[in-house]
């Protein structure tokens, strides 16, 4: 009998930590931790697990971006951000390392990182990236020539301009 009281004590305590433990650790709030105590080394570790596990949340995807930015490359963050902006549309995080605001979603913090950045990306409403044309394609090199064709001559040098002398006007008188 004291045996199934302990069993159900136990159980009575013991759960309600465990759930309350799990969830606590939501999605990049261990590392968001470590942002906060400056220790971006553990933050990068938690936030890296974070993406590896799922690397479609648009909150792994952000502070994967983040933790890029912080390093230094600046290219790959970017292209971290572009890709939270799609992913994060209507995702609101209860939690960020960004300035707190209400209502504001993963794809806004991410097109404010773009934009401190002077990237633009159109599904920030940045409107001259939808309608601007995409770059030209890149132009292939050419076949090499066949060496029995000869060379194309040079174009000649420019003429300079010479001053024309006017004869002066004769009398007829």
């Amino acid at each position: 009998m004291l045996n199934r009281f302990v069993k159900g004590a136990l159980l009575c305590a013991v759960l309600p930590v465990g759930l309350t433990v799990s969830a606590c650790s939501g999605m990049g709030e261990a590392g968001m931790h470590h942002v906060v105590a400056g220790n971006w080394p553990a933050a990068k570790e938690d936030f890296t697990k974070d993406y590896q596990s799922d690397p479609t949340h648009p909150i792994a995807v952000f502070n994967m971006g983040a933790t890029y930015h912080h390093d230094g490359d600046i290219d790959k963050a970017d292209s971290m951000f572009h890709e939270a902006v799609e992913r994060g549309k209507t995702h609101v995080p209860d939690d960020t390392i960004e300035p707190p605001g209400s209502g504001v979603t993963v794809a806004d913090y991410a097109c404010s990182r773009l934009h401190r950045d002077n990237k633009l990306d159109a599904g920030c409403g940045d409107r001259i990236v939808a309608v601007a044309p995409p770059p030209p394609a890149p132009i292939a090199e050419a076949a090499p020539a066949p060496a029995a064709v000869a060379e194309a001559t040079p174009a000649p040098a420019p003429v300079e301009a010479e001053a024309t002398v006017v004869p002066p006007k004769q009398d007829r008188h």
